[in-house]
């Protein structure tokens, strides 16, 4: 009978820490990071998640904010209407704080001309260096990570200045994409 109980125990350990490697990231991501979530707005959304509800709460802008997407190692936010924000968990060769995992955050601000910005971070929250793990093209271009692998791709536009003058030509668009090998996107 004990082995029986101390099997479930292990089970239900295992089990709850899997599920909750990301949920536990965002719980302790700092309110510097996205200030205008609180920390009870962070517990909320994940807590609707996990009870497949829509995690939508309101913010401290007086507008609502949803967690879209959470699996073990991806988080989706909808911060604003013209706010997203993607976290991806990556597998790193040599720790970083001790850790066997960084954090790739890309914010991808913007309506009709969308821009990302993309920063990593150890899973205490320390940022690092952005260009340690990656080669950013020049100017602007939109970002998305994928949740299932660690792939990061980039859409660029070869058009100058594009938001700043309607009149001017929207160029062909290149996509680049980037894999993690557990040291940098190559």
């Amino acid at each position: 009978m004990r082995k029986i109980i101390l099997g479930i125990l292990l089970l239900w350990t295992l089990g709850s820490s899997a599920q909750s490697q990301m949920s536990q990231v965002l719980r302790q991501m700092p309110a510097t990071v996205i200030p205008y979530l609180s920390e009870n707005n962070k517990l909320d959304m994940i807590d609707f998640m996990d009870s497949k509800m829509k995690a939508e709460v309101h913010n401290m802008l007086e507008g609502k904010s949803e967690l879209t997407k959470l699996t073990d190692s991806y988080a989706a936010l909808s911060l604003t209407p013209a706010t997203q924000v993607a976290i991806r968990l990556l597998d790193v060769e040599v720790p970083v704080d001790s850790a066997s995992q960084i954090l790739c955050f890309v914010s991808t601000y913007g309506v009709d001309v969308r821009d990302s910005q993309i920063d990593f971070y150890s899973l205490n929250w320390r940022k690092l260096e952005t260009t340690s793990f990656i080669t950013l093209p020049e100017g602007m271009f939109t970002a998305s990570i994928d949740e299932q692998q660690p792939l990061l791709t980039l859409t660029t536009s070869a058009a100058l200045n594009y938001p700043a003058s309607e009149e001017q030509e929207k160029l062909a668009e290149r996509l680049i994409t980037f894999k993690w090998d557990n040291k940098r996107f190559k």
